[in-house]
């Protein structure tokens, strides 16, 4: 992170607390997308790039949670990981990727998980069977399984996030 303001790629670490002071499902890491947003279930995009953690980003996140309607009360931490999204590279086969999908209310679809992409450049995903990710960067992946989703009306609200599987 710049000394002042999210850059795209940056991972914020995301803790929501309920009124009871609760941590919720909506936690998670989020990458400040190719896009310049940061996406977080069942709340608008919000603008990341060029915000300061805090209090600028921290307090609009707080903000959307209470006048969305999602809780009544919250409390948001937010850190930053030492390290960053890949925009740049594609996917190629051989790879294998995490594709982690979020529900609206935060917690993680058990379809999500890991997979091979084939000589075809293909994964096969629930819901969806095959889906051509060869040549994509991993939000480009990200958007097209989203909207594969979307198409299907498997959800309402997908939230889909493709990084790829490191192997030791």
């Amino acid at each position: 992170m710049s000394a002042t303001a999210l850059e795209l790629g940056e991972i914020v670490q995301v803790e929501v607390r309920d009124a009871a002071g609760v941590v919720t499902d909506f936690s998670h890491d989020y990458a400040v997308d190719a896009s310049r947003l940061l996406r977080i279930p069942s709340l608008n995009m919000i603008l990341a790039e060029g915000k300061p953690l805090t209090p600028d980003l921290r307090a609009e996140i707080e903000n959307r949670f209470m006048t969305d309607g999602i809780l009544t009360t919250v409390t948001v931490n937010l850190g930053i990981r030492g390290d960053r999204v890949d925009l740049e590279n594609t996917i190629q086969p051989g790879d294998k990727l995490f594709v982690r999908m979020l529900n609206p209310d935060g917690t993680i679809d058990a379809s999500s998980g890991s997979f091979p992409v084939d000589a075809s450049g293909s994964i096969n995903m629930p819901f969806l069977g095959g889906v051509l990710v060869r040549d994509n960067r991993f939000f480009e992946a990200e958007h097209q399984i989203e909207q594969g989703l979307l198409d299907a009306q498997i959800f309402t609200q997908p939230l889909v996030n493709v990084t790829r599987v490191e192997l030791f």
